[in-house]
């Protein structure tokens, strides 16, 4: 539209960099959700791993992983929330070295579901056998989490969490240029007043 003046203006282009502006936001948010949704495949994987491995039998391990985030950070892992034995994942993961025990009550716990023993006083005699012999002679590595890293970060297909940020960015691209393109249209098509 123009004025007395000649000055020209042209509609529709507020909405244009309206959406522009907002780009930027969308593409941000759909790369951190593609980031966290890479951090829950870890997770999985990781999982699958202890289930290969054999090693699940109380489920506190399985139970531990979790993938947060915060503002632009997604951080994923195997996580104590009760503090009781705090590294449990770590020492599953690189072993244990001989010289600390580790708490009688969690090897109770794990003796009692892994012996399907129905007496707790069994139980607690062999859980102070197990964490005296971690103590003395330690534990091997059981790598289940690094294995589920590599797997998503390496690899012919971009590693999954590149992929997956990726797909996601990619998605709200094509959304956006295609209303980007939506509105060209429309302004191009809109006829100028003179």
């Amino acid at each position: 539209m123009s004025d007395l003046n000649g000055h020209i203006k042209l509609e529709g282009m507020d909405q244009v960099i309206k959406a522009l502006n907002s780009a930027d936001k969308k593409v941000a948010d759909a790369a951190m959700n593609g980031l966290e949704a890479a951090a829950f495949e870890i997770i999985n994987d990781a999982k699958r791993n202890l289930r290969r491995n054999g090693s699940v039998i109380t489920d506190k391990l399985r139970g531990s992983g979790h993938a947060e985030r915060k503002g632009l950070e997604v951080t994923v892992g195997f996580f104590d929330t009760t503090n009781r034995s705090s590294g449990y994942a770590l020492y599953y993961e690189f072993g244990r070295r001989a010289g600390k025990m580790p708490p009688p009550d969690d090897m109770a716990a794990w003796a009692y579901k892994k012996f399907h023993l129905k007496d707790w006083k069994v139980a607690n005699s062999m859980g102070w056998s197990f964490a005296k012999k971690i103590a003395e002679n330690g534990t091997q590595p059981h790598p289940f989490f690094v294995p589920a890293v590599n797997k998503n970060t390496k690899g012919g297909r971009l590693g999954g969490v590149l992929n997956s940020v990726t797909e996601a960015v990619a998605k709200v691209l094509r959304h956006s240029t295609a209303a980007f393109a939506a509105e060209a249209r429309r302004i191009r098509n809109t006829p100028i007043e003179g």
